[in-house]
């Protein structure tokens, strides 16, 4: 009977050890799937967002008719950008690029720098046929803009070599006139209201290359356009 007693209780434990083995293998089990699980949910969360930021980056890029991109949300041109697209591509299209240049300044603004030589004979500052055309075609490309440029600042520079003439006394009124006439011509062929314009001479007190030398001065004789823009994303309507 002892024996028998024995053998009940060796059955037992090794009943109780089966039941905590297969509790085991169960719980293993359970994690492993609830792990699997976890990490499909974070693969499937990692997936929406990313459609989502692609999304969200498609709304904000629009493509433009000749296949640049534009940036906004509702795909309008910012009027800094589009004045300096367009000056580029007249330069380009009449070979002008040793004649002028364009570049941004500062946030919402524009510099258009002339050579002198583009707009006026030496000494002089009366706007032939030449410069008149020149102009026009400046004037032409401001006003698709028109309603969104603040102010056109019109700064007339000179080299450091002395000027006295029946005309002008210093380089001060050379540069003045200068720049004065540019802006004459420009106010009488331009919807742009005059007062946004403005005009003033520098005589050779601002430049960009060494005076010593003729290549700096024939850099430092130039007209700047000053085109101050207004902090907007808005498209030029061409039909104004």
């Amino acid at each position: 009977m002892a024996r028998d007693y024995r053998e009940s209780e060796e059955n037992m434990e090794e009943d109780d050890g089966n039941w905590l083995n297969s509790y085991s293998d169960m719980m293993t089990d359970l994690l492993a799937i609830f792990v699997i699980l976890f990490s499909f949910a974070m693969m499937n969360n990692k997936g929406v967002k990313s459609a989502s930021s692609a999304a969200e980056a498609t709304e904000n890029v629009v493509v433009a008719s000749e296949g640049q991109a534009i940036s906004g949300g509702d795909g309008l041109l910012p009027a800094k950008t589009g004045i300096i697209e367009s000056i580029n591509k007249y330069i380009k299209e009449e070979n002008l690029s040793d004649q002028l240049s364009v570049m941004a300044q500062g946030e919402d603004s524009v510099l258009l720098r002339v050579k002198d030589s583009a707009l006026f004979e030496s000494g002089r500052a009366d706007i032939n046929k030449k410069s008149a055309r020149l102009l026009d075609n400046i004037s032409s490309i401001l006003t698709e803009y028109k309603d969104r440029i603040k102010m056109v600042r019109i700064e007339g520079h000179t080299d450091n070599r002395p000027m006295h003439s029946r005309q002008f006394q210093s380089n001060w009124e050379l540069s003045t006139t200068r720049a004065v006439n540019v802006l004459k011509q420009l106010a009488e062929s331009s919807p742009i209201e005059p007062a946004k314009f403005s005009a003033v001479g520098y005589s050779e007190f601002h430049p960009i290359a060494d005076n010593r030398t003729e290549a700096g001065k024939a850099k430092n004789r130039r007209v700047d356009f000053i085109i101050e823009t207004v902090s907007d994303t808005k498209k030029p309507d061409s039909k104004k």
